[in-house]
């Protein structure tokens, strides 16, 4: 199983240069550039919080209601009883700013929107709903250098290492026919991950555009 400590030592003997703080720093870069970019292993459909009574905003964040951080929100599912499962409208979030302001009523949630860091309900939950978001989530970046699983460093391995490299020569080591190397093998990369994961999401048919 691939880690931060094997890819540094990996560079190490690449780059023929000991300097391991330059190099996770990179790599945590190269995380941070490509977290928002959707693939199919920065995907969920586990992460689950509890609705509060009269209570309708939610925000995201270590520490705070919904721990997960969200890129896209695919879909939202709340439990009403035993084998009684919705799914939530989305909703722009002035369209339902207004539909608040206009009921104040509490009751159980059929709509929803997402705004400053925060998915906000309409109705206001009269009750605890148990709670189930789907989509693109924030992939942290490994903790350790030996923190085993995480994704970056193994699924993405190749692409985040090139985009790492592609950065030190052209920014550290002033290298630029390395770096146009290193950003071309990125680019391959990138092309091989987004191949995999439309390989696996895709449904195999189109669909109508809705106008």
């Amino acid at each position: 199983m691939t880690t931060r400590a094997i890819m540094l030592a990996e560079m190490e003997d690449d780059m023929l240069r000991d300097d391991d703080a330059a190099y996770t720093s990179k790599i945590n870069a190269a995380i941070r550039h490509y977290q928002p970019r959707r693939f199919w292993f920065n995907e969920s459909r586990s992460v689950t919080f509890n609705t509060v009574a009269n209570t309708d905003l939610y925000r995201f964040g270590a520490g705070l209601e919904i721990t997960t951080e969200f890129y896209r929100i695919d879909s939202v599912f709340i439990t009403i009883g035993t084998d009684d499962v919705r799914e939530l409208d989305r909703r722009n979030y002035v369209d339902l700013e207004a539909l608040a302001d206009n009921n104040t009523d509490t009751g159980e949630p059929s709509d929803y929107a997402f705004i400053d860091k925060a998915i906000r309900f309409w109705r206001n939950p009269d009750a605890i709903y148990a709670t189930r978001l789907t989509g693109h989530v924030k992939l942290a970046a490994p903790a350790s250098d030996s923190e085993a699983d995480n994704a970056w460093m193994t699924e993405a391995y190749d692409l985040i290492m090139c985009r790492a490299k592609a950065e030190l020569y052209a920014h550290r080591y002033e290298d630029p026919g390395n770096a146009a190397v290193m950003r071309s093998a990125e680019y391959d990369a990138l092309q091989r991950l987004r191949g995999v994961t439309d390989d696996k999401v895709a449904t195999g048919y189109l669909e109508p555009t809705e106008f």
